[in-house]
């Protein structure tokens, strides 16, 4: 089956599927009750070119301590993820929880000064404020809606940062409404071409997928396409608190797409396993 294809020239998805620990573990805690039954051969050749490749990546998963084989007496073993394991899982899997937070009408703003000799330490700093999902309002002062004391705590601890930051509480910034914040803070023109061409595409791809049956094979295929497509869409996405979100955010949609693109394929892989 030729699915529609989400690649673009100017986005990286090889890039994404380096982090390939991370999908499995979406893998598992979606279809992990799949992964061990009749279907699983299907899921092992489809997902890593041979099963020395699928053992060594369980076997990393299990000594992290994030995954463990369950047995039931009279039963095949399944796959199940530890409470680290669910713990480690991306926040952009579960995006309901953050849009659904209260925001306190308050927006954190991290402002430092590091000088060009520190360059590792400033290029390690803005890394970690991608990953909390802050947005640049200018090259060193960094906002959020969510409350990033503790975190700030632990960067006291871990790299001194008082040293070179400040970190400040506003329920306004004059002549700035809200939303001007908002989109200034964070690229919603890029995240909505993103968005867009994944409801293009597996809109489409589902489309394919209800018009009739397909083998192990071709829906491994696409799940293995739509998990490495969803991760370029919203990793970058700040998953802002709803009364936040831009006038045409298409986050929601991506992620109900996703929902049903998943039932569909876990409906088909069972037709196959019985």
């Amino acid at each position: 089956m030729n699915w529609k294809n989400f690649h673009h020239p100017d986005w990286s998805l090889p890039v994404v599927r380096r982090r390939a620990q991370e999908e499995w573990l979406d893998f598992v805690s979606d279809l992990g009750d799949l992964i061990a039954t009749g279907g699983r051969s299907e899921f092992w050749k489809h997902t890593y070119p041979n099963l020395r490749a699928y053992h060594n990546s369980m076997s990393r998963l299990r000594k992290a301590g994030l995954l463990v084989h369950h047995h039931d007496d009279g039963k095949l073993p399944h796959l199940k993820l530890t409470e680290q394991g669910h713990n480690f899982l991306p926040n952009y899997l579960f995006p309901e929880k953050l849009w659904n937070t209260h925001w306190n009408q308050i927006w954190y703003t991290l402002i430092f000064d590091v000088p060009e000799k520190e360059r590792h330490y400033r290029d390690t700093l803005r890394g970690f404020l991608k990953r909390l999902r802050m947005g640049c309002l200018q090259k060193s002062v960094w906002i959020t809606p969510r409350d990033i004391r503790p975190e700030y705590d632990d960067l006291e601890q871990a790299a001194n940062i008082h040293a070179v930051s400040y970190l400040f509480e506003s329920r306004t910034v004059l002549h700035h409404e809200t939303e001007e914040m908002v989109l200034d803070a964070w690229n919603f023109d890029h995240l909505s071409e993103l968005h867009e061409r994944y409801m293009n595409v597996f809109n489409s791809n589902l489309q394919r997928l209800e018009e009739t049956d397909h083998d192990p094979s071709a829906l491994m295929i696409l799940l293995r396409n739509e998990a490495e497509a969803y991760i370029q869409c919203m990793r970058s996405d700040p998953l802002l608190p709803n009364e936040l979100l831009p006038k045409g955010y298409l986050g929601k949609d991506v992620y109900q797409l996703r929902k049903q693109i998943r039932s569909a394929i876990r409906l088909q892989l069972k037709r196959h396993i019985i």
